[in-house]
């Protein structure tokens, strides 16, 4: 017991273990013998090793927890890891709603920063190379990271930040001007985003969780005073989740959570919980995990058990399947960033909304097929090296009998295929391929992956069962977005080949500039207007192609 509060969670994590009060009896005679009287506890610190630890470094998400799984053997006991426990407490009411609502909402984006205050004086401990190590890990998936290694205390940033860690009050050892327990509540002033996660290198900062009783030591060298930090303060300040320890876990290499383990599995996509005891390397009443175990802050490979929207930014960094009967809705204007093994595929439906944005990281994976309409439509991220000088052709084949046929060339980031409609049921159903072949003026051309489904040729009035009948007309919509800073998308479609025009104009009939001026096949199109240059007005934008003439006012304001 310390302070109050008893550390349980690794005994009750091995709950299922076969003859599991031989085990508490074991274990109580074992660590009882060595802890008294004081030193030898030092030898005697739980070291029944987490068989969960550090596993799936590679980040392919294949070892999320399952019950009595991951085993391990103490003493001749063989151990079982049952369960990874965690506590939903607070020194408050409304501290723990506060948490549980910030776990409902986490920050998804992947752009909040991680903060990493390493202290030189710190060096001879074992701890100390994590926080280097947690660095490299962090920026190689290409995360944000501020990484600190002077004597100055990081107390304050201007960005989000969902990960922060510290040697805590060991930061001040020896200065006897300086004795704070609630150092965290007293000198941190960060934005945290919803999810962030606190671990310092702290012992006994787990004392208390539902009160504010801390550890005071007399008398460290230089004959300072020394208290303990809080863990649990974290949770005041807008934190959401925390490993705090009960007891001094220094005297066993890495008996402190392991920060080079934690912090990357959480900001890749495991669970609070899973990162947490990812990073656990003994299973004893060292650690304690506080948050709701399921907040996660990245979207990495699962399967969805139920019907699921995104909106905003979204970091996606394995495989999302979207099983049969399932959908995945992405709102408008969202923008999705593909990362690591990101991907989003299955027999489900994908439903994509306008103006998305995918941020690919492969263009074998950078094709996606929406269903948000009866047509079939496709949307793909720009190609990672071409950039925004690509050009796309647009292919489709009935079976994988039939030769490919080229739809439409275009810069445009997404085409629908009017010609075919989804499911026609009581006609006769094909298989419908579709891919995107990304070239540009340099040489070589780029094939992306292949999506499908089944439907076939649209039997809409004046579309494609009407003979010599374009499956196109000529248009020029509205801009979106209108009003603008400082980019613009506009759309338009050509119902025969021709040379298509397309310029700016200022309000005098300047012409500003020209976003179009090829010959393009019958098809749909967008294109994209950068008006960073100009000042703030309304300006005009005019296409003309085989007779067809159209024009429009748009809104620039800066």
């Amino acid at each position: 017991m310390c302070n109050g509060n008893v550390a349980v969670a690794g005994l009750l994590s091995m709950l299922n273990s076969n003859n599991y009060e031989l085990l508490l009896s074991a274990l109580y005679t074992y660590y009882r013998n060595g802890s008294i009287p004081p030193p030898y506890y030092t030898y005697r610190m739980p070291t029944i090793n987490n068989p969960y630890y550090n596993t799936d470094p590679g980040y392919t998400f294949n070892y999320r927890f399952k019950p009595d799984y991951f085993t391990t053997i103490w003493n001749n006991f063989p151990i079982k890891l049952s369960y990874l426990v965690s506590h939903l407490d607070g020194i408050s009411y409304d501290v723990v709603v506060n948490m549980i609502d910030r776990s409902i909402d986490p920050d998804v984006s992947g752009t909040a920063f991680w903060v990493l205050d390493d202290d030189p004086t710190m060096a001879g401990f074992t701890e100390a190379a994590q926080f280097s190590t947690t660095k490299y890990l962090l920026e190689s998936k290409g995360f944000n990271v501020v990484y600190d290694n002077t004597n100055n205390w990081i107390t304050s940033y201007p960005n989000n930040v969902m990960g922060f860690s510290s040697w805590g009050t060991h930061a001040e050892d020896g200065n006897c001007e300086w004795e704070d327990s609630a150092w965290v509540v007293d000198s941190l002033n960060f934005n945290l985003s919803n999810g962030a996660i606190f671990n310092t290198f702290e012992s006994f900062n787990g004392t208390s969780l539902t009160t504010l009783a801390w550890r005071h030591i007399d008398n460290i060298p230089p004959s300072c005073n020394h208290t303990q930090g809080l863990a649990t303060q974290f949770l005041q300040i807008g934190g959401t989740g925390i490993v705090a320890h009960a007891w001094e876990p220094y005297y066993t290499p890495l008996g402190v959570n392991d920060n080079t383990k934690t912090f990357p599995a959480y900001a890749m996509g495991y669970n609070l919980i899973d990162a947490f005891y990812k990073g656990q390397k003994y299973l004893g009443w060292v650690n304690m995990v506080v948050g709701d175990p399921l907040t996660a802050i990245a979207w990495g490979k699962q399967s969805l058990i139920t019907d699921l929207s995104w909106e905003g930014t979204n970091l996606v960094t394995g495989e999302i399947d979207i099983p049969e009967l399932e959908t995945l809705t992405i709102a408008n204007n969202s923008v999705i960033n593909l990362r690591h093994q990101g991907f989003i595929t299955g027999e489900g439906k994908l439903i994509i909304g306008q103006n998305v944005t995918f941020n690919i990281y492969s263009w074998e994976k950078g094709l996606f097929l929406s269903y948000d309409s009866d047509h079939p439509r496709l949307v793909w991220g720009a190609h990672p090296t071409l950039g925004s000088s690509a050009n796309y052709k647009v292919y489709r084949r009935f079976s994988t009998d039939n030769p490919w046929e080229l739809l439409t060339t275009t810069t445009a980031l997404e085409y629908t295929d009017l010609q075919m409609q989804f499911n026609l049921v009581g006609d006769a159903i094909d298989n419908l391929f579709y891919k995107v072949i990304a070239s540009s003026e340099l040489p070589g051309t780029y094939e992306s992956n292949i999506v499908s489904c089944a439907g076939g040729k649209s039997r809409k009035k004046g579309i494609a069962d009407q003979p010599n009948t374009s499956p196109f007309v000529y248009s020029l919509e509205q801009n979106y977005p209108n009003p603008f800073n400082p980019t613009t998308q506009i759309k338009y479609s050509i119902k025969e080949s021709g040379l298509v025009q397309l310029k700016i104009y200022d309000v005098l009939g300047n012409e500003i500039a020209t976003l179009v001026n090829e010959n393009k096949e019958a098809g749909i199109y967008s294109v994209n207007f950068d008006a960073s240059k100009l000042t703030s007005g309304v300006y005009i934008y005019s296409m003309q192609v085989n007779g067809f003439s159209s024009s429009k006012k748009i809104l620039l304001l800066k």
